[in-house]
């Protein structure tokens, strides 16, 4: 890593406390520094966590590239992830999210001094952190995932700092991107929920609504369910990302996905999105599906879900406590319904090929991770196992 000068770049500073000409004592604060920017956050010393939001909200908005040096050493990182938030994050099919992941970044990589502090461990002298592209590395990157505190989230971040100075290269504003370490992966969730797990929470979702004093019973629409009981039921008949359920439109709008309900057709892509390595294939509803879907459209819902008349954004919080009313074991989150509907498919004997074409996923995927599901799995090779032993 370079030993150069720590960027000047958007950055935490702990003002102590001081006195003012008229005798007041103003309280040590956290305090964003920019160059000749000085912008208080009102967060005491003790609250770093929420010192480091209002500087993630800063950089998000304020901060403009300067002059670029080309190597690393002289590139800024918090420069190479505001051109790759100006130029390619706009196209991306969430563009919000990417962007807090940018300023997430930028809050740390940004922060050398910060940084320094969390990459030394006891006994040790600090790790030299200078703001610029140099300092990318395996003790950096690791530190990194130490400071996140989630190995999934940390590596998201950590590819998506990877693309941002590839594209950097690809410009030409940085001679050559650093290698960046990404933690192992973890194993590949094998939860599925049984027939009997699924119509337990669809009855809590329907009936077992939760009141505002938090217990369980009849409750008014404000806090009902429901919402959740048609996102899984569309989940289970589908296998459908969560995203593209929570888009889905009985009528057509450039920015959602489209149910025909005339033809019985589900267009999961929205016209104004570019495809991605997500698949969201047109597909036909399955009979049942299809009458539920009609009867809401009946009932006055343009959304397949919908909370108070509006369309929903965000149901994991709802679904959390959803799961925990019903004392499910294991990590059940709302892509499990993905992994439940594409097992059962399995389980019933789909053909792969059209497994992988109505799920939108690879056939390789589809068979490493649910090919042992289908009755047909190994079965030619039991079956000749189990033939006398030729003489």
């Amino acid at each position: 890593m370079s030993s150069g000068p720590i960027g000047r770049g958007p950055r935490l500073w702990l003002q102590p406390e001081r006195r003012n000409s008229n005798g007041s004592v103003e309280a040590s604060r956290w305090v964003i520094r920019d160059g000749s920017i000085k912008r208080s956050t009102g967060c005491a010393p003790a609250d770093r966590a929420a010192a480091e939001r209002a500087l993630q909200e800063y950089i998000a908005e304020k901060h403009e590239p300067r002059d670029f040096g080309g190597a690393p050493s002289r590139t800024l990182i918090l420069d190479v992830l505001t051109l790759y938030g100006r130029d390619v994050v706009p196209g991306h099919a969430r563009p919000k999210e990417t962007g807090s992941r940018l300023a997430r970044l930028g809050a740390w990589w940004g922060d050398p001094k910060h940084a320094m502090q969390t990459m030394s461990p006891p006994g040790r002298p600090k790790a030299k952190m200078t703001g610029y592209v140099s300092d990318v590395g395996a003790p950096s990157c690791n530190a990194y995932v130490a400071h996140v505190g989630r190995n999934r989230t940390a590596s998201m971040d950590l590819e998506l700092l990877r693309a941002a100075m590839n594209y950097a290269v690809s410009i030409q504003v940085l001679e050559k991107a650093p290698p960046v370490s990404l933690p192992k992966k973890p194993p590949a969730r094998q939860r599925w929920l049984t027939r009997s797990e699924v119509a337990k929470l669809l009855w809590a979702a329907r009936r077992g609504t939760r009141s505002s004093n938090g217990r369980s019973g009849e409750a008014d629409d404000w806090h009902s369910r429901r919402h959740l009981a048609c996102f899984m039921l569309v989940a289970a008949y589908t296998g459908s990302r969560k995203q593209d359920i929570l888009n889905a439109c009985f009528e057509r709008r450039p920015d959602h996905g489209h149910i025909d309900l005339d033809n019985g057709i589900w267009t999961r892509k929205a016209e104004s999105k570019r495809a991605t390595k997500k698949r969201q294939p047109t597909i036909p509803l399955p009979g049942p599906l299809l009458a539920h879907l009609r009867r809401w459209r009946k009932n006055g819902q343009a959304f397949a879900v919908e909370f108070n008349g509006r369309r929903v954004d965000r149901i994991d919080k709802s679904f959390r406590q959803l799961v925990r009313d019903c004392s499910l074991t294991g990590q059940v989150v709302p892509h499990t319904f993905r992994h439940t509907a594409i097992t059962w498919g399995m389980q019933r004997g789909i053909d792969p090929w059209v497994a992988s074409g109505y799920f939108g996923l690879g056939l390789q995927t589809l068979l490493e991770v649910y090919g042992h599901h289908h009755p047909d799995h190994l079965k030619e090779a039991a079956s000749k196992m189990a033939r006398p032993k030729p003489r």
